[in-house]
């Protein structure tokens, strides 16, 4: 365990990761890194190797330590606990269940603090003993982290938000950062198969059921008898991609829906978009949507945890019920018919993202959490 003397200098954080590939967990992490690692913070990353974040990762600046936290192994913790021994540290800051669960077993065998951050709930498939294992879990945590108002309401229901050990730090994205991505090295709509004069919704998202972008699918042959020129733009991969792929062809023939697999710096193909959609049952507080708002664009969205803290109805954007191909389809229409009002709330959003979703503002945040925990880790540590 860490002793006084070792926790001289900067506070030593490993952040545990189920998955260095394209998503939000990776996403928030590398903001993390980019924003915190320096004299103050020195920042290790955990998790699979392999994946097409994990060069921005440690671009960013942190050091990387291959552990398979997405699968059950003995030896996804024992490299976990030997990581965290070598490297001294004092804040163990995990992302995703596996990690989660390593990440806290961890922390408690070497004197670390635990910190866990939900990116999303998605309670339909965890079963009661998963749940009982996140409320034991949750009692060996510094901090259970939620990323918006809306998960931190849905954790308290299920009993994943203890009382003393919860923080909601609403997630956020370096707003200008983001358009200067969507501006380097952009993309052409005859690189992505869209049509010149097409209005294009777009999503940028994993292929996992919880997402529906079946949703958006099924909503398009109905857009279509409304605006002819909709296509719909679909940038990501995942598990559901075969299944996806079958219903476009079903459904939206000739070119209806684009897919454009993973794309790094997906912000790039926002400057071809008229709409941003998702359908997503549930989110913690997608970056996505907020990226999409920092560019300008209005947001139609599903009424899920995550978007309706994003979404501001009627001025950002629009939200409609779960699983709503039709609504979705209705709302659609009305908005790509509608360019002054697009405008309107494209300016709306993106004074809200810079407003309330600062990427600085949670950046301090997430710092004071590290410097509270790690004077627990200390104090923990002190007598052994």
């Amino acid at each position: 365990m860490p002793s006084a003397a070792d926790v001289a200098g900067p506070v030593r954080v490993l952040e545990l990761l189920v998955s260095t590939d394209l998503g939000g967990g990776p996403a928030h992490v590398r903001d993390l890194i980019a924003g915190l690692a320096g004299p103050e913070f020195e920042l290790t990353v955990g998790g699979p190797a392999g994946g097409a974040l994990l060069p921005a990762l440690t671009a960013a600046g942190a050091d990387f330590a291959p552990i398979a936290a997405d699968r059950l192994s003995l030896g996804a913790l024992r490299d976990t606990i030997r990581l965290a021994r070598a490297r001294r540290i004092q804040v163990i800051h995990s992302h995703g269940k596996g990690a989660g669960l390593y990440g806290r077993l961890a922390a408690r065998l070497t004197g670390a603090a635990a910190i866990h951050t939900f990116h999303g709930i998605h309670a339909a498939g965890y079963g009661r003993g998963y749940l009982r294992l996140e409320r034991a879990l949750a009692r060996w945590s510094f901090a259970v982290v939620h990323v918006s108002e809306s998960q931190g309401a849905e954790a308290r229901a299920l009993g994943l938000a203890p009382t003393g050990r919860t923080r909601v730090i609403v997630n956020g994205v370096d707003a200008p950062s983001v358009r200067a991505a969507a501006a380097r090295a952009p993309l052409s709509r005859a690189t992505l198969g869209l049509r010149p004069d097409a209005l294009v919704l777009a999503t940028v998202a994993r292929f996992d059921p919880v997402k529906r972008l079946e949703v958006l699918v099924r909503a398009m042959p109905l857009l279509a008898a409304r605006v002819p020129e909709a296509q719909l733009l679909i940038v990501g991969d995942g598990p559901s991609r075969e299944a996806l792929h079958a219903l476009a062809r079903t459904l939206a023939p000739e070119g209806r829906v684009v897919f454009a697999g993973a794309i790094p710096d997906a912000a790039r193909v926002l400057p071809l978009v008229d709409l941003y959609v998702t359908a997503s049952r549930r989110e913690g507080l997608p970056l996505a949507v907020l990226e999409a708002m920092a560019c300008g664009l209005p947001v139609l969205a599903s009424e899920a945890p995550g978007h309706v803290d994003a979404v501001e109805p009627e001025v950002t954007g629009r939200l409609v019920p779960l699983d709503d191909a039709p609504g979705l389809a209705a709302a659609a229409g009305l908005l790509l018919r509608d360019p002054a009002l697009r405008a309107r709330m494209g300016r709306a959003g993106r004074e809200r993202v810079e407003q309330r979703f600062s990427c600085a503002r949670m950046l301090e945040e997430i710092a004071d959490l590290y410097r509270e925990a790690s004077g627990f880790s200390c104090r923990g540590s002190a007598g052994t």
